[in-house]
């Protein structure tokens, strides 16, 4: 094909309304920067079909002749839905040609906007989090407003990865007063400028706290008086919590503890509670400790009629603070090698715009003991991701930038999971999102009798992991730590 002057040979994956658009937008536009080649798409009734802009040209898996037969110097994906696989498949026929990637973005990250009319104004550069995710698209967005206009929500972990998300999305639909609550200063302050700029007439409160600060946080209750609480705040990391076992029980435990017994108190209508599939058969104390926390809303759902608990459980989150996917950018920048611990270690993922989806959602349908799970789709290899990550960044894997297989470390699992055996989920009216309820057979007296020892223990030796781990094998029975 010969080459038009002064214009980007652009390549279009995906032949729907989403791709027509952009092509006839491009068309139309006489400055535009772009020379469409054609289209790539994997429904077999559109091959060879002529469009504005051209012609059909082949499939995902004809993409790299395609591309390299055609003089392609950049590839546009414009696929709503089912688009992490596709996204790494074409990324991965395509290693070697050096191209660069757009990619026209989800729903979800244009939050209460409709950009339908307007879709090369969003059109950007390929991120990590396109190659994963995209099992959950927008909200239904007026449900979510109605919801939160008359509420006054108190959020714990606010300056946190979701914490954060749910004090934008949570702001961004004008609840009628909204607590931050967290013990990161730097973080809070960022939030503060950022909600206080985008919002300036909002009723917002920005509080430096610890969630075991039992007396600190009734006040704040006390005064603020929130009809809602998300309860975001604990310690995530998993190498991290094997060697500080003390602190993942007194934050994750016992501040769950406090602040679900203080939203009893304090005729709190509803709490959510952030949870992991970590807690789901853990191996390490971070998903333990997660375990327990459930363990703990349940044992306080039942006690009472007042304050109605929920928890929410959801996989990997994409680009939250010191996950995996940023680890790997740093290293890839540096040249590598990227560090993989093991070949056939795989992951569920999801963006974090769609984790605070399944907890809004989650917040409207809870109902008292409810735990909520995501249909994660298929898990993903960790190192197939990271050779697609690799060739995102115009590298040959394995030639360019090297991968170093290093070993599991502590507490960690080859394949996670999203619920424990014995949970049977049912359908609810969102998509993809299911219920259970957040029961397994276990005696409440003993296991507050083994947290009271525990804690106990915990003030005579903080640094004795062992003894940390015998007891929490006899309060999460699932719980089989990796010797």
């Amino acid at each position: 094909m010969k080459r038009v002057e002064n214009k980007i040979e652009l390549l279009i994956v995906g032949a729907g309304d989403a791709g027509r658009l952009v092509a006839e937008d491009i068309v139309k536009n006489q400055e535009a920067s772009y020379h469409i080649v054609g289209f790539i798409d994997d429904d077999e009734k559109k091959q060879g079909l002529e469009l504005s802009g051209g012609r059909v040209l082949g499939k995902v898996d004809d993409i790299y002749k395609v591309a390299s037969e055609n003089g392609v110097e950049e590839i546009l994906i414009a696929v709503p839905s089912g688009r992490g696989q596709i996204v790494r498949k074409v990324i991965d026929n395509t290693i070697g040609l050096k191209l660069a990637f757009k990619i026209i973005p989800r729903l979800s990250e244009v939050l209460l906007q409709d950009f339908a009319e307007d879709y090369m104004k969003y059109i950007r550069k390929i991120r990590p989090e396109d190659l994963l995710g995209g099992v959950i698209v927008k909200a239904d967005q007026k449900d979510i407003a109605d919801f939160a206009k008359d509420q006054t929500v108190l959020i714990t972990g606010a300056a946190g990865s979701i914490g954060s998300e749910l004090s934008r999305q949570i702001a961004a639909y004008n609840a009628k007063n909204v607590i931050f609550y967290d013990w990161w200063e730097n973080g809070m302050f960022e939030l503060g400028n950022q909600l206080r700029e985008a919002y300036p007439d909002r009723n917002f409160e920005f509080i430096i706290g610890d969630i075991k600060d039992r007396k600190k946080l009734s006040k704040v209750m006390e005064v603020f008086k929130p009809t809602t609480v998300f309860h975001a705040a604990a310690y995530k990391h998993v190498p991290l919590m094997e060697l500080n076992a003390a602190e993942a029980i007194k934050n994750n435990i016992m501040g769950t503890k406090t602040v679900a017994e203080l939203a009893i108190k304090h005729k709190v209508k509803k709490f959510v509670m952030v949870s992991t599939d970590k807690a789901v058969n853990p191996t390490n104390v971070m998903g333990a400790t997660k375990r327990a926390a459930e363990k703990i809303i349940h044992i306080l759902s039942k006690s009472q009629n007042d304050t109605i608990f929920c928890a929410v459980r959801f996989g990997n989150v994409i680009n939250s603070n010191g996950s995996a996917i940023p680890i790997f950018q740093k290293q890839i920048e540096r040249g590598g090698p990227v560090t993989v611990t093991h070949k056939e270690m795989t992951r569920f993922f999801m963006t974090i715009p769609e984790a605070v989806h399944l907890i809004l959602r989650s917040w409207i349908m809870g109902e008292n003991n409810d735990l909520f799970v995501l249909d994660m789709g298929e898990s993903v290899k960790i190192y197939d991701l990271v050779r697609t990550l690799i060739a995102l960044e115009g590298y040959v894997p394995d030639e360019e930038i090297k991968i170093k297989i290093v070993g599991l470390r502590p507490g960690e699992k080859l394949y996670e999971e999203v619920l424990v055996k014995e949970e049977e989920t049912s359908s609810t009216a969102v998509d993809k999102v299911f219920r259970t309820k957040n029961f397994m057979s276990f005696e409440p007296l003993v296991f507050l009798n083994n947290l009271a020892l525990l804690m106990e223990s915990i003030e005579h030796d903080a640094l004795d992991v062992n003894m940390v781990k015998s007891y929490l094998k006899k309060m999460v029975s699932t719980y089989k730590p990796k010797e």
